[in-house]
């Protein structure tokens, strides 16, 4: 008889911690992260709890993986605007399906709890960092091809369009604001100014 068990199905494994991830985002946008408990996410994931815990010990886990592919879900629009033929529209599009309001109360959730939990806070930190150089690269690259003198360096442009999403998420999630393609075009054209 064999020793190795049964196969282990990746894809169902998948399924599973996405239906968990899905159930948690559900709970912590209605409960906040303190709220929710560890049983009604495991109720609304369909999943037992044993089974919940198999694949996240804690809840700070869980917590702490809703934050990372937060992150990785930002990057990757960076990159896709990174690549794209024509910049404004694609922060444009990149900019809107960011901005769901689910999305949105979930991404100020990771904030807030990175004020209380170091752990949160330095994944935040950490993809932070790694969202403004990326920016601040195709802002840069942006400008070199253009060949001209601007007003502001890479580093401000960034800090400004991140202030403005940041800003725009908080008034989405609480004031139910639109988002506006044209303000943002507005504002991008106005930061990649060139000197006269």
């Amino acid at each position: 008889m064999s020793n190795l068990g049964r196969p282990v199905n990746y894809a169902a494994r998948e399924d599973k911690i996405e239906a968990i991830l899905d159930g948690a985002v559900q709970c912590f946008v209605k409960k906040g992260f303190h709220g929710a408990g560890m049983a009604e996410i495991s109720r609304v994931a369909k999943v037992s709890q044993a089974s919940l815990y198999q694949y996240f010990a804690s809840k700070n886990e869980l917590i702490l993986e809703i934050a990372k592919r937060y992150s990785s879900r930002d990057l990757d629009a960076l990159r896709r605007i990174e690549s794209a033929s024509d910049f404004m529209d694609a922060l444009e599009q990149e900019a809107y399906l960011t901005g769901d309001k689910i999305g949105t109360i979930m991404y100020l959730e990771i904030l807030a709890e990175s004020s209380r939990n170091p752990e949160i806070k330095k994944a935040v930190q950490d993809s932070g960092q790694e969202l403004f150089d990326t920016c601040c690269t195709m802002i840069k690259k942006l400008q070199d091809k253009d060949e001209t003198s601007y007003l502001l360096t890479p580093e401000q442009i960034t800090h400004y369009i991140f202030a403005y999403i940041d800003g725009l998420s908080c008034q989405i999630a609480t004031a139910d604001i639109e988002y506006s393609r044209e303000l943002l075009r507005q504002l991008v054209q106005t930061l990649l100014t060139p000197k006269k």
